[in-house]
């Protein structure tokens, strides 16, 4: 089988049209049952482009918006802005020859500021203890 560039290139453009479908959707029917099928595809849809497209940046971003609609059924919580909003900001990307790191940490930021908490694994972060003893 040849995995070139151009063959992966295809996966990730046909994986995102099933995946912008699917945010489409949630965006008409949030709130309403059929939501749950919706939703359900996209997750589905999302572990197959983290399985096949490992390498590509975008799927970065897809994974991001995984981890805010996955975690303890989020999806749930979102509303058809945020979904719509989610869907603009991955038809934009789509259609780029290749995205770069920072354009990777912006659209993530973009996800964080339309109200998808990309990262709710709870990560503690700790104080440095130099900067505590300043203070006292």
């Amino acid at each position: 089988m040849n995995t070139s560039p151009s063959v992966q290139e295809i996966s990730v453009v046909e994986i995102t049209k099933a995946i912008l479908v699917d945010l489409q959707k949630l965006s008409s029917y949030s709130g309403e049952p059929i939501a749950a099928v919706y939703a359900d595809n996209l997750i589905r849809t999302m572990r197959t482009m983290r399985d096949k497209c490992t390498t590509d940046p975008y799927t970065e971003v897809v994974m991001a918006l995984y981890d805010a609609l996955a975690y303890s059924n989020r999806w749930i919580d979102c509303n058809a802005s945020q979904y719509q909003g989610a869907y603009d900001l991955l038809a934009s990307l789509v259609n780029q020859v290749s995205i770069t790191n920072l354009e990777v940490e912006d659209s993530i930021f973009t996800l964080e500021n339309l109200g998808f908490n990309t990262l709710p694994f709870g990560i503690k972060v700790e104080h440095n203890q130099d900067s505590d003893e300043d203070e006292k």
